[in-house]
């Protein structure tokens, strides 16, 4: 079985106003519906599920069945206080369906990342099934720069070893929960993606297929981005 849960509990402060951003439209469309739509159409995902604040599991539900090529098929769940938290959850959820078997696969995926495509998702499943894990990535355009004080540069490393990390990351699911629930407090504290979790146990974590069109809406200047991204996609 692959298995996917989509983290949108976030509150999306950096974008400003009430709305979740994971809520805004665009081209007249929540977020949250195109990233819904790109893993429920997908043949290689069997069950997904959506982690959302706990206040709007109505409204998510109410805006799936407002979708027939969705409804009923997607469930909606309760994230966590963090990200961590919110993979707990789809662990959780999952684990309630049935015990996991050493075969089964999970894929975690930011919903304020839209443009995710099919193609991306086997490629994550794919290389999860051979290392254990994956993220999908693309090679650093920019110069990095290293600055301890945030003034003065202390190094720069090399380019061309350098990766942007993105979603979505895949797993096998039987070992991801279980080291997830092993993580102290502390630890979990450290967990910025959920490709952390292998890595905070020295476990290998492969690179899958990224696009740089794959972008995070984060900020209000993404909004515009992310509508031009979607009308040359739509053609």
């Amino acid at each position: 079985m692959v298995y996917a849960a989509i983290l949108a509990g976030g509150k999306g402060t950096r974008m400003g106003g009430d709305l979740p951003k994971q809520f805004l439209p665009l081209h007249g469309t929540p977020i949250l519906i195109h990233t819904v739509r790109q893993f429920v159409t997908c043949d290689a995902v069997d069950r997904t599920v959506i982690c959302v604040p706990a206040a709007y599991i109505d409204d998510t539900c109410a805006l799936l069945d407002q979708c027939p090529d969705l409804r009923g098929k997607a469930d909606v769940i309760a994230g966590g206080a963090d990200r961590t938290g919110s993979l707990e959850n789809a662990c959780d959820f999952f684990l309630s369906l049935r015990p996991a078997e050493d075969s089964d696969i999970l894929i975690t995926h930011d919903c304020v990342r839209p443009f995710v495509t099919h193609a991306m998702i086997l490629a994550s499943v794919e290389a999860a099934q051979q290392y254990g894990g994956a993220t999908a990535a693309v090679p650093s355009v920019d110069t990095i720069c290293v600055s301890r004080d945030g003034t003065v540069i202390d190094s720069v490393p090399d380019r061309t070893e350098l990766y942007s990390v993105q979603t979505p990351q895949t797993f096998r699911m039987k070992s991801f929960c279980d080291i997830l629930r092993s993580l102290t407090p502390e630890e979990k504290s450290r967990v910025t993606d959920a490709s952390a979790v292998l890595r905070l146990r020295g476990l290998p974590v492969a690179l899958s297929l990224g696009d740089n069109a794959n972008l995070k809406i984060t900020h209000p200047s993404d909004i515009p981005l992310a509508e031009a991204v979607l009308a040359m996609r739509n053609g």
